[in-house]
């Protein structure tokens, strides 16, 4: 199996795409906004019919796109008081309807579309290899550096301002990070399928431990097991690897609510 070339690249990108998600996900999962990072996947689907549309790098394109959006969402809610569930719900609906209308008015269906919508971690290149590289390093670089400013943003956020820890910058890096996680985790995952990956390892990981550095590494180790696993599957059985990496950790998950009843 690994003597392609492509193979390689395929299970090198499925272990730094589930590398990178896990590093976020007990953090998306605590702070219970897991229909931030559904919202968002959902949302880059406007921003790659924007890229279609205007000829413009496809990857790039959907990453400002979406950063944009990110913030805009966190500064309407803050700005106007609105909940942050129906500020999200009025930009996935418009984001989903004006891609709707992006790709209609685009005339370069030669764009494998569906691999972006499903995942096709085979087509990975070299080039996003690097990326996904890079961002996993950027989500670890940022958990160790702001690591006692994110636990208080995850469990209390109130009390950060008694010890005046200024919480407010890390969020706003923690939503442009998790937006980049998305998009840059596309190609592998796939939009339906990365919200799936950016939440099931944490909560296996919760199912076995209740301190969050042991949590995250357990999330870590639960999201490479299922890629490897997975993509040796999918490819004994030619199956979807991204659908077949989700449907591993699914099994983690029911294995692993036993132990959690015994802890």
């Amino acid at each position: 199996m690994l003597s392609y070339s492509f193979l390689v690249n395929a299970l090198i990108g499925a272990l730094l795409s589930g590398l990178s998600l896990a590093i976020f996900a007990p953090f998306v999962t605590l702070r219970k906004i897991s229909y931030m990072g559904e919202a968002l996947s959902h949302i880059a689907f406007a921003g790659i019919a924007l890229a279609l549309l205007t000829k413009l790098p496809l990857t790039l394109t959907t990453l400002i796109f979406v950063m944009l959006i990110a913030l805009a969402i966190a500064a309407l809610a803050r700005k106007h008081k609105l909940q942050e569930s129906n500020t999200i719900s009025i930009f996935l609906s418009v984001s989903m309807a004006l891609g709707v209308i992006l790709i209609s008015l685009s005339r370069n269906y030669s764009f494998d579309l569906a691999s972006y919508l499903f995942g096709n971690v085979l087509l990975i290149t070299t080039g996003e290899l690097l990326g996904l590289a890079i961002l996993a390093f950027l989500n670890l670089a940022f958990v160790l550096i702001f690591y006692k400013e994110l636990f208080y943003l995850t469990y209390n956020a109130e009390m950060s301002r008694v010890f005046r820890i200024r919480i407010n910058p890390v969020n706003r890096i923690f939503m442009l990070l998790l937006a980049a996680n998305i998009v840059v985790n596309l190609k592998s995952a796939g939009i339906i399928l990365v919200t799936a990956q950016l939440i099931l390892p944490a909560v296996i990981a919760f199912n076995l431990a209740s301190r969050l550095p042991r949590i995250i590494m357990l999330s870590v180790a639960v999201s490479l097991v299922s890629a490897l696993l997975g993509f040796y599957l999918s490819f004994s059985v030619n199956l979807p690897t991204g659908a077949t990496i989700v449907l591993c950790e699914a099994f983690l998950f029911f294995l692993t609510l036993g132990f959690k009843r015994r802890y």
